[in-house]
């Protein structure tokens, strides 16, 4: 039997952070059950390392980690499709919204998960460094990339001809 203080560490940790990795999962899967399956599995992984965080911010790297890789083995044995955007996003978000949410899903992986915990969770790029291994500089040159490829696909899809 689980003891009852580290049942309600878990849920802490689920409470904490079950969002912010749902969207993770979703950026790469672009599948709501998908993402929630991979939701799923981050956590049975976390029960069954029984893992020890030193501090949240460790907590949070590493389920960040776990997750992101969780999605991309689910990518390379399955081949998935497109969900729709209203889907995804649910009813109640403004276009403008789905066009950007639509468009960063559609980043490589090496720039959607910088993007999304950059400008979703307000990490800062030296804290994604340290979440994906990479330098800091490497991260701040991967945000610039994806700003510009969100630039242009947003200015594309308002018709607009890339001049300002």
């Amino acid at each position: 039997m689980v003891p009852k203080n580290h049942t309600d560490n878990l849920r802490e940790i689920y409470d904490r952070n079950v969002d912010m990795l749902y969207h993770i999962c979703l950026m790469y899967l672009k599948n709501p059950a998908d993402a929630e399956d991979a939701v799923h599995n981050t956590f049975v992984k976390l029960i069954e390392k029984q893992q020890v965080f030193e501090n949240e911010l460790h907590e949070k790297n590493w389920l960040i980690k776990v997750a992101s890789n969780i999605s991309k083995n689910m990518l390379r044995h399955w081949s998935r499709y497109n969900a729709d955007l209203e889907e995804v996003t649910g009813e109640g978000v403004t276009d403008e919204y789905s066009e950007v949410l639509d468009a960063v899903s559609r980043l490589p992986d090496n720039l959607k998960v910088p993007v999304y915990l950059f400008y979703y969770h307000g990490y800062s790029s030296k804290e994604i460094g340290d979440i994906t291994g990479e330098k800091d500089s490497t991260v701040r040159n991967r945000l610039q990339k994806a700003r510009k490829l969100l630039r242009d696909v947003l200015e594309e899809g308002e018709g607009g001809n890339g001049n300002d």
